[in-house]
């Protein structure tokens, strides 16, 4: 460009001599238009480059600013994400520090959600998530942050509240009030209509000089977990005796994935008897011997381990010995059967089947003297599949028991579909059976039931002679409680096993 703009200059002083003949002018002219053409060319060239150059630019930054604000919403609702929630919090967090102000951390979670998302697919899930966002927007002030973390748990951050904390947390829980209002008007979505509640738990800060983002996150999620564990559809503001428990349920959860390969658990069993008092089988247990905290009963370590994968480690730790058990010298042969309760997420294993096969391989035990003690829970989920796994094992020999009978759906349509071969009574119904006329007529039900059915019945928690006699009277019962036997070492109800076969 700047060498033409020479060119041109030296053109035109060539065409300013007035000694230059006509046709040498006319050449130099020619040679100038041809040159102002080319120059022309080359603005008509910049001026594009400069306009591609511009929409590049306004490219890039439409993109930047997209991709920015992917890095801070939700896909699915719009909502802010995770990774926005906790900037956000950071920035409030040395705020409320800063100025002394409260702050606060509300976190939902919509109860039974994943039932929902079962039944009716996950496209109605996505939509009624959407709707649930619109929902809780509509209650916040501005400057509130809401973001959705995952699944169907939402956060919500409230900054600049009152300096003094219970008025703090008069105003969290007004949200929280809010937040359940909102949702009680029935949601339709397509054919469908949903009425839903919510778990929130609430995390206020400050609560110790030490404070830090995470502690308060980690306390709404702990408070969260209570309103669930309580039904759901409620509200729990974090106290330091929530924090305790969550604690010592970690600490626990902890120790028992220790526990399990380092053979610190024990299998304990408890006699059944029949009426005339003769064992006829026994339930398996297993209790824990901590290396610090001594002997751990199951109500202190098993709802922990059904809340993860932990149960199904437990699960086939006790089968496997009791398998081995079974195939001792001790009782093998012995018209005993013993029981193992199989847990839900054990039972919905895909090779569930398989395993328990290699397992009465591997250990050499008969089916035959093995229970497998299932929940209603269990068998109502899947049924089809449930059925024709059931139906594969009671081929073998093995005998299922459902559990806890009568505390759950108790729906005889599936009951009779099933290859139940033994009805539980629950210990809650048995134990006032003798004095309560509706445990008495319950207790009777379920009898008349088993026996319409030819099932056998087990009664549980029989701890007294007069329950025993209550249930002696009205039909064939096997018996299992404290009145016949605590659950004891596997040694000793072996010891009791075979001094009680002896002539």
């Amino acid at each position: 460009m700047k060498d033409l703009s020479q060119h041109l200059e030296q053109k035109l002083e060539l065409l300013r001599h007035k000694d230059l003949s006509s046709i040498d002018r006319l050449d130099l002219i020619d040679e100038l238009a041809q040159a102002c053409r080319e120059l022309q060319h080359l603005n008509r060239s910049l001026a594009e480059a400069n306009q591609q150059k511009s929409k590049l630019l306004e490219d890039l930054g439409a993109k930047t600013a997209e991709l920015e604000q992917q890095t801070k919403e939700d896909g699915l609702t719009g909502l802010y994400n995770r990774r926005y929630l906790d900037l956000r919090l950071e920035n409030e967090f040395d705020r409320a520090k800063r100025y002394r102000r409260n702050l606060t951390v509300i976190m939902a979670d919509i109860d039974r959600f994943k039932n929902i998302n079962d039944t009716s697919g996950q496209a109605i899930g996505d939509s009624l998530l959407k709707v649930v966002a619109k929902r809780l927007s509509g209650v916040l002030r501005e400057g509130d942050v809401l973001a959705r973390l995952s699944g169907d748990e939402f956060a919500i951050l409230l900054p600049d509240l009152a300096h003094e904390v219970n008025a703090a947390a008069h105003q969290t829980m007004h949200v929280a009030e809010k937040i359940h209002f909102s949702l009680r008007d029935p949601l339709r979505l397509g054919e469908e209509q949903f009425v839903l509640t919510a778990s929130i738990g609430i995390a206020l800060f400050p609560v110790e000089e030490s404070d830090t983002p995470l502690d308060i996150l980690r306390r709404a999620q702990t408070a969260l977990h209570r309103s669930k564990a309580n039904g759901g559809g409620q509200t729990t503001l974090f106290e330091i005796s929530i924090d305790e428990v969550a604690k010592q349920r970690f600490l626990i959860e902890r120790d028992l994935r220790l526990a399990i390969p380092a053979g610190q658990l024990r299998l304990y069993l408890q006699p059944q008897v029949d009426p005339s008092g003769k064992i006829v089988g026994a339930e398996a247990l297993v209790r824990w011997q901590h290396p610090e905290r001594g002997l751990i009963t199951p109500g202190m370590f098993i709802p922990i381990a059904e809340e993860s994968d932990l149960i199904i480690e437990l699960g086939h730790w006790v089968f496997g010995e009791v398998c081995k058990l079974i195939a001792s010298e001790a009782v093998c042969g012995k018209p005993c059967r013993i029981s193992v309760n199989i847990s839900a997420r054990q039972f919905r294993q895909p090779d569930f089947v398989a395993w328990v096969k290699n397992e009465l391989i591997a250990s050499g035990a008969e089916p035959m003297h093995l229970t497998l003690e299932v929940t209603e829970g269990v068998v109502i989920d899947n049924i089809s599949s449930v059925i024709a796994k059931m139906n594969e094992l009671a081929d073998m020999g093995i005998h299922f028991s459902l559990d806890d009978f009568g505390t759950g759906y108790s729906s005889l349509a599936y009951l009779k579909r099933l290859p139940i071969h033994e009805l539980k009574i629950d210990k809650t119904f048995v134990q006032d059976a003798p004095s309560d006329p509706d445990d008495a007529a319950l207790v009777e039900t379920i009898l008349a039931v088993a026996k319409l059915m030819r099932l056998k019945v087990v009664a549980e928690g029989v701890e007294t002679a007069e329950q025993a006699e209550f249930l002696n009277q009205r039909g064939q019962v096997i018996h299992q409680g404290y009145l016949f036997g605590k659950p004891q070492p596997a040694a000793e109800f072996i010891s009791l096993l075979t001094s009680k076969s002896k002539p």
